[in-house]
């Protein structure tokens, strides 16, 4: 039995038109609640927006894997986030004569993620209606991924035990949020660590006396400029995003906050980076009679996927047997899959139809939604 297209397509126009921006998802969230117990599928809210300030909470739930032994396969988790990027109010899907599917221009049109939430749906829809045999699914739709997957890693994954007494959380996992093309898998994921640095200088009257004050702003630019941005190495990048101070133009500036972040393929160099960084600032303020206080706050830890991985080997065959090339893609991205392995879980962050995202010119197309569906059919069919 083949995709239902038309279905498929509607469902994604729906999701698309809804406004779901991070720390926004409440009507995201109540929309999924609804088609899902649709479905007989319950799912149930966590207490994120508690610890976040946000107006939702992350949505998990089980579909029970009636048709096959337990002994045979523990339960899959499958993962998708509700959030978008800006600007994002007021989304609307356009299907074009070719295929493909835009916004209006004005806004990204968001597949990144509702393609993944339309797919994943389609995927369970089909197999019920099928009657397919299959592996139990747990699945997990998070908030706030796009701000430093702070949904996932605010979820506790023992919730899934209160669903089914005795059950466990699933130990493998797939996250839809890998662009590229149709076969693509995050082959890593980076650290990902943001820091502020404050310059504390002292203030004068920049007409009367200007001698006596130190300019922290003067301090900042002679750090910054000795600090290289962009790639730090082959595999690290260092961006300084955000400065921050000053009173007036006729004051020295006694303070300045310096934002950015670090991403590296290997955890400790962006350690090591961030280290750097903040050496440079100590010894320009000390040359200046200056003072410095820098915190950091690592958000994703780096990984690397195993050739021989469980979740991969389990991708590997399900594309090999659709005739699609696997793709092993490195990312500096991150995703929820970071937040996954962290919590040792065997997750892959695979391919979601989406290309150009976090711009207005972000576009999918009706063939790779029918055929990520097949592949994500595929994968919980898969013993």
């Amino acid at each position: 039995m083949g995709v239902n297209r038309k279905r498929l397509i509607n469902q994604f126009k729906e999701l698309v038109s809804i406004d779901s921006l991070s720390f926004k998802e409440r009507i995201m969230a109540d929309y999924l609640k609804k088609i899902w117990s649709e479905q007989g599928v319950n799912l149930l809210e966590d207490d994120t927006a508690e610890k976040t300030g946000g107006n939702a909470g992350n949505l998990y739930g089980i579909v029970p894997g009636e048709y096959i032994e337990k002994s045979l396969e523990g339960p899959l988790l499958i993962a998708a986030h509700m959030d978008t990027v800006a600007p994002g109010l007021g989304k609307s899907a356009k299907v074009h004569e070719n295929g493909k599917i835009t916004s209006d221009g004005t806004t990204v049109l968001g597949a990144d993620d509702a393609a993944a939430l339309a797919v994943i749906f389609e995927a369970i829809q089909e197999l019920q209606e099928e009657n397919r045999m299959h592996r139990e699914v747990q699945l997990l739709f998070t908030v706030a991924e796009e701000a430093y997957t702070v949904g996932a890693s605010c979820f506790d994954f023992s919730r899934f035990s209160a669903i089914a007494e005795g059950a466990d959380f699933a130990r493998e996992a797939y996250v839809l949020d890998c662009s590229d093309i149709i076969g693509a898998y995050s082959a890593q994921e980076p650290t990902l660590l943001s820091f502020e640095i404050t310059i504390h200088g002292k203030a004068a009257h920049a007409g009367f006396d200007p001698d006596k004050g130190i300019n922290a702003i003067a301090v900042s630019a002679a750090a910054i400029s000795r600090i290289r941005q962009g790639w730090a190495n082959d595999h690290t990048t260092l961006n300084i995003g955000m400065i921050q101070g000053g009173t007036a133009t006729n004051i020295v500036s006694d303070e300045v906050t310096v934002k950015g972040e670090i991403r590296s393929a290997v955890h400790e160099d962006a350690l090591q980076v961030y280290e750097d960084a903040i050496s440079v600032f100590k010894k320009e303020a000390d040359k200046q009679g200056a003072s410095i206080e820098s915190e950091k706050h690592v958000h994703l830890t780096a990984y690397h996927i195993a050739d021989n991985d469980s979740a991969l080997v389990r991708y590997r065959n399900v594309l090999t047997k659709m005739g699609i090339q696997p793709y092993a893609k490195p990312s500096f991205g991150g995703s929820d899959n970071n937040v996954f392995i962290r919590k040792g879980i065997h997750g892959l962050c695979i391919y979601n139809p989406m290309h150009q995202i976090h711009t207005t010119q972000e576009y999918t197309t009706v063939d790779e939604l029918v055929l990520m569906t097949q592949i994500v059919k595929e994968l919980i069919k898969e013993v």
